[in-house]
């Protein structure tokens, strides 16, 4: 068996562990697991380009550190079922990309078997891997599937890179959502673990930081930044597209509440950021139009799910967004006042002002300029690093 490559002062006290012991005897150990990186899964449509068999690799930076750790891959919105042959997590070899250092590699077992059948709506947990990792530690995770594999075309902030079966394989960068998604740690001290949850903002779009993705990137890097007795990992739930009360691109908020929140170990809070969706793609009067109220009573839904596991909820403001495609004077104002009543107080656990963090101050219906790329919707990346700036760490505690 071979042993990932961690930095000396992590792998010499464990490296006996590492070299003799099979990755089951993790689970022997004392601690609690935690959520530690994610990527919430989402349906592919027809247009979206068919892979053949072969590997995926998945560059993932930790928010948690751990003595093991374990891997969910789903198929949780695909439309066939697939097999995996293989699935090993590894050492990168370089600051950037996906290049595996020699000798790191070491492989996965689900259920003590190295492949496994995946079904429609299917996800499936690893065997733990028990060696030493950090807090922004860099691991390759890699994939094979022995069927063709049809993944939805939204990789919004995740070096990643396929190579189809073969002798020789030949990985090149390619942008698709990935069928891992989650990562945990085995963690003794795990103060809290965040899920931001939300649409294409929280997701990461437009985002020029793969590693970081997005303001929960920007909000881990703050929290690793703090004593180990007050970080928090951060898991990032977003999805481009999705909606509250509605399926958009994948089911509603509030029905993958159960499979993007209460499967993450280890949850302690979500920072939720969701609605423009529904108000954009709402109509602008009649029975199909969205009120205030209907969008205010779903977060109320969703806070009472939370509750119900002993999550705390922060909600965020929604960002400005008056001159977007799908918006309206119309809709903006049940944009406000939605944002009013997440003010007030009385919806969630806690309020980040994420709106007050990006919007124009002469102009408060839209982003600021230096951070609209131009479709007046979603903040660049300095919008999000901002965004990622204004959660109040004590709301986290």
């Amino acid at each position: 068996m071979r042993n990932i490559r961690f930095p000396v002062a992590f792998s010499a006290a464990l490296c006996g562990l590492i070299l003799t012991a099979p990755a089951h005897a993790a689970s022997a150990s004392v601690g609690a697991w935690a959520g530690a990186w994610g990527y919430a899964p989402a349906d592919s449509g027809s247009g979206d380009a068919e892979q053949p068999a072969g590997t995926y690799r998945y560059r993932v930076r930790l928010s948690q550190a751990g003595d093991a750790l374990q891997l969910t891959i789903s198929n949780a919105e695909g439309a066939t079922p697939l097999a995996v042959s293989t699935v090993s997590v590894a050492s990168p070899s370089g600051a950037a990309g996906t290049d595996v250092a020699a000798d790191s590699i070491h492989a996965m077992s689900f259920s003590g078997k190295p492949g496994f059948a995946l079904a429609k709506g299917q996800t499936l947990l690893s065997d733990p891997l028990a060696a030493p990792f950090r807090v922004g530690q860099d691991v390759i995770v890699s994939v094979t599937f022995a069927t063709p594999t049809r993944p939805g075309q939204t990789n919004l902030g995740l070096e990643m890179a396929f190579a189809p079966a073969g002798t020789s394989p030949v990985f090149t960068p390619i942008k698709v959502r990935p069928y891992l998604s989650l990562v945990s740690v085995r963690t003794s001290r795990a103060p809290c673990t965040v899920v931001a949850f939300g649409d294409s903002i929280t997701d990461g779009f437009l985002d020029a930081s793969p590693q970081t993705r997005g303001w929960p990137g920007r909000l881990a890097e703050r929290l690793a930044a703090l004593p180990a007795a007050q970080r928090c990992g951060v898991v990032n739930m977003g999805i481009s597209g999705n909606r509250v009360l509605k399926p958009g691109r994948s089911t509603s908020a509030l029905d993958r509440f159960w499979r993007d929140v209460a499967s993450v170990p280890g949850v302690t809070h979500v920072i939720f950021l969701e609605g423009i969706n529904d108000i954009g793609n709402g109509a602008e009067q009649g029975p199909d139009a969205l009120t205030a109220d209907q969008l205010i009573q779903g977060y109320r839904q969703f806070v009472t799910r939370a509750h119900a596991l002993g999550i705390k909820v922060i909600g965020g403001t929604m960002t400005p967004a008056l001159h977007a495609g799908y918006m309206s004077p119309a809709k903006e104002k049940t944009r406000q006042a939605v944002n009013t009543a997440i003010r007030a107080g009385n919806i969630f656990d806690g309020v980040v002002d994420f709106e007050a963090a990006v919007r124009n101050p002469a102009s408060p219906s839209d982003l600021r300029p230096e951070f609209d790329p131009g479709d007046h919707l979603h903040p660049n990346d300095a919008g999000l690093r901002a965004m990622g700036d204004a959660v109040n760490l004590s709301l986290l505690r």
